[in-house]
């Protein structure tokens, strides 16, 4: 599968892994539907294309920190599966699941967890909750913080 990222004016480019052709197109229509469409190309290959409309890239990753939900200061140790640098998507241990029950869109974390460097360095972030699912939580730095570490980290 290829993944193809668009532009401000919603534009994206396929190019084909068979024969390197390149085709630009407009990813609008893709924007409230499904984000993964299959492209044949003039080669007659057909090929798997994932639009990805997110303004920064996603790292997955697998760190463990702990969540305070502001509303009822109930701290939860979580594992955090992505990173961006605008936002976070985290799990509750098993242990305490129970808390996401009592998080709701809009709520406050505070989320502290530790970067899998030589520094380990801490990164303590104030985000709003954005998604949620059963499994997980999508939340939204409120802040700026930390930004050069993260960059670093992303990069």
């Amino acid at each position: 599968m290829v993944k193809g990222y668009v532009d401000e004016q919603n534009k994206t480019v396929f190019i084909c892994p068979n024969c390197g052709f390149e085709k630009q197109f407009d990813a609008s229509p893709f924007k409230t539907k499904k984000k993964t469409i299959t492209i044949k190309c003039r080669c007659g290959n057909a090929t798997e294309m994932e639009i990805e409309f997110r303004k920064h890239f996603r790292k997955k990753v697998e760190l463990f920190g702990i969540c305070l939900l502001k509303k009822n200061n109930k701290k939860c140790e979580i594992i955090v599966r992505d990173l961006s640098m605008q936002g976070i998507r985290f799990e509750f241990l098993h242990i305490c699941s129970k808390y996401m029950a009592s998080i709701d869109i809009d709520d406050v974390v505070e989320i502290e967890f530790k970067l899998d460097t030589k520094q380990e360095e801490l990164i303590t972030k104030r985000c709003i909750v954005r998604a949620k699912t059963e499994k997980f939580i999508g939340a939204k730095f409120q802040d700026d913080n930390f930004s050069k570490r993260l960059g670093f980290y992303l990069g």
